[in-house]
């Protein structure tokens, strides 16, 4: 983990447009490279959850993880395997069902989690599958009329889902759109975010979205700004954008990441999170990384250094408590971190995290 990066971050109401979309921002978090405060004033404390061991629970990436009705869902997207523990860290159950019947499926490229179904997309198959949320038992296949990178459910029923071209895959979606919104049968209700037959991202990521109980945010690498989307509300959209001046991508090297990480660009990685107080921001360049906690209550942004008692890991998400959730898939992640003078776990955890069980890290801010 790296956390140096020396900038300050400032949240104001304004306009911004980004040139090749003409995307229209409500906010804009303007960039400077200035010294700014430790992550360590907006974090009250944080906490351990172990999550138990099994030879059915074995996943080797957590790369997202969901909060929902009282369950956790690891999802290891490179394995195509979910994994469902209980808010305590008891192994419930795991979907891991390859192969071509119909309850199985060829890969999981992203899934979300409703009141009543775990919902995969299996783009190989073409289908939307969906499971019991409290078994994993197999419950329908949906057809998938367009190909799609993430989803999330929304509560007034339907689903959003998120596509971002790469320069051999843009056609895989006749409709050139990033963003679909659709009903409970997946007819597509309204599509946002255009983009040109010869445009693509110029990287991908495993997840497009993230969410909260409230939020759904969605973001795709290249972009200099994020959408809110209101999970009650569907159709309520705002734009967060992030002016980076003179150092943000320009459009013809927009494509290009070798390019971008020559030119020394800043651009936004991983989709951010919010808990609704605080906003995870990572902002990345040819030579940085960082995480960063944007209180929106006081307009201050706040940052990981090394050495630091306090630090933060990129989170994978929240929980329903809106603490930001961190996975620590070693023990050599904890050492490194106590080292530093993060609180140490109880004897119990260490213990579990040195035979090879994996633990959560809640944070609870300020």
């Amino acid at each position: 983990m790296k956390f140096k990066f020396g900038i300050v971050l400032c949240m104001i109401t304004s306009c911004h447009s980004n040139m090749r979309e003409n995307v229209h921002a409500d906010k804009v978090i303007t960039f400077k490279e200035e010294g700014i405060a430790s992550i360590s004033q907006d974090i009250d404390s944080v906490s351990y959850l172990p999550l138990e061991s099994d030879s059915l629970a074995y996943f080797s990436n957590g790369t997202k993880v969901v909060f929902r009705e009282g369950k956790i869902f690891v999802g290891d997207l490179f394995q195509h395997k979910i994994v469902v523990y209980s808010d305590a860290g008891k192994f419930l159950f795991t979907l891991n069902s390859w192969g071509r019947a119909a309850n199985e499926y060829l890969e999981i490229k992203s899934f979300c989690v409703t009141d009543h179904e775990i919902a995969i997309i299996d783009n190989y198959n073409h289908f939307f599958k969906i499971y019991d949320v409290e078994t994993g038992r197999f419950l329908m296949n949906k057809k998938m009329p367009f190909v799609a990178w993430d989803v999330e459910g929304l509560d007034r029923g339907g689903y959003v889902f998120a596509f971002s071209p790469a320069n051999k895959e843009y056609h895989l979606n006749k409709a050139r759109y990033r963003l679909f919104f659709t009903d409970n049968d997946l007819n597509i209700t309204k599509k946002l975010f255009p983009y040109e037959e010869n445009e693509f991202a110029p990287i991908g990521k495993m997840t497009y979205f993230s969410s909260s109980r409230e939020k759904i945010l969605f973001h795709w690498c290249g972009a200099n700004y994020f959408s809110v989307i209101d999970r009650v509300e569907g159709d309520s959209i705002k734009i967060v954008a992030v002016d980076f001046g003179d150092k943000e991508i320009t459009d013809k090297y927009r494509d290009d990441m070798e390019k971008i990480n020559q030119s020394g660009s800043y651009y936004i990685g991983e989709t951010p999170v919010t808990n609704g107080n605080y906003i995870a921001l990572e902002i990345l360049s040819r030579d940085t990384y960082g995480c960063y906690l944007y209180s929106m209550k006081d307009n201050v942004m706040t940052q990981n250094y090394d050495g630091e008692s306090m630090v933060m890991p990129y989170p994978l998400g929240v929980d329903e408590q809106g603490r930001f959730i961190c996975l620590l898939n070693s023990f050599g992640e904890y050492e490194m971190l106590v080292n530093d003078g993060f609180p140490r776990a109880s004897k119990e955890v260490e213990d579990h995290m040195e035979n090879g069980g994996v633990t959560i890290l809640k944070y609870v801010t300020k």
